[in-house]
């Protein structure tokens, strides 16, 4: 009988799961640059839009985007994260970015696609959600060009001031093959950054800083992320717990699931951005 209502009791958690799960992998922000909320836009006003994936969106993890909008209530703040996305997607729908004309762009990307490259599961999760098509591979290369290509146009098509962001940490062990790579890809978002003569924000760099000042024995490993991530998602929206005590059950400092944040790696961003905006100005 008990294992009848244990086996239960999971089948009706894999349901709500799933359900919350198809739910928020298919939403927008309500600020997202639609073609409604560009038309809502104030042209006495200046306008930030924050383009990337998940860690933008913000209903994953800590909601730096939100929080930054409170800072900055002389500005309009459009979200354009969505969850899961690559540089291929962004691709797809950078026309809705450049249509809102922002005045400051922050772009935070690479993340899923350094996912991509981290074993066929993962690599097929993102084929099967749409944001790339059957026959794409993702590598360094592609992430290269389609990174180049985001930001010529950004360039081309707005007169935004822009910053790039190094890739948050992925897992906290700075060791693991996923943080190599993504050491990588910040290293050309920075370099790309230089050459372009556009904003970059160290986050990255700063993640690293904070572990290093703050050593710990982690729980889990990289291997483990999409465990945490789906008791992350169940903690969250089932349970009410917030990110931090995500965190803290799952033996991390600044990531309830390896790849999102919390209020300590997010107050770091938004620390970072909000440098970025004054020096702008």
């Amino acid at each position: 009988m008990l294992w009848l209502l244990l086996i239960a009791t999971l089948l009706g958690l894999a349901c709500v799961y799933a359900f919350f799960w198809k739910k928020i992998a298919r939403s927008k922000p309500v600020n997202y640059p639609s073609s409604e909320n560009r038309k809502k836009l104030d042209t006495t006003k200046k306008t930030l839009v924050c383009l990337g994936d998940s860690i933008t969106q913000g209903n994953l993890s800590y909601n730096w985007v939100d929080v930054l909008a409170e800072a900055l209530p002389d500005m309009q703040v459009l979200n354009a994260g969505i969850n899961s996305d690559l540089t291929f997607s962004i691709l797809n729908r950078i026309e809705d970015v450049i249509a809102s004309q922002p005045d400051y762009l922050i772009v935070l990307v690479g993340t899923n696609d350094v996912n991509a490259t981290m074993g066929l599961a993962n690599l097929n999760s993102y084929k099967q959600s749409g944001r790339i098509s059957k026959d794409t591979i993702p590598d360094f290369g592609s992430f290269k060009n389609n990174y180049r290509a985001i930001v010529k146009l950004l360039k081309q098509k707005t007169r935004a001031q822009i910053a790039l962001v190094s890739l948050p940490v992925m897992s906290e062990d700075l060791a693991h093959e996923a943080n190599r790579k993504a050491d990588d890809y910040s290293l050309f978002v920075k370099e790309l950054a230089i050459e372009q003569g556009i904003g970059y924000v160290p986050f990255r760099e700063k993640q690293k800083e904070y572990l290093v000042a703050n050593p710990h024995e982690g729980i889990y490993t990289f291997e483990d992320t999409t465990r945490l991530f789906m008791l992350s998602l169940i903690n969250h929206y089932i349970l009410g717990k917030d990110w931090d005590s995500i965190s803290a059950k799952h033996g991390n400092l600044l990531t309830p699931d390896n790849l999102h944040l919390n209020s300590v790696s997010g107050s770091i961003l938004l620390d970072l951005a909000k440098a970025f905006i004054i020096s702008a100005r």
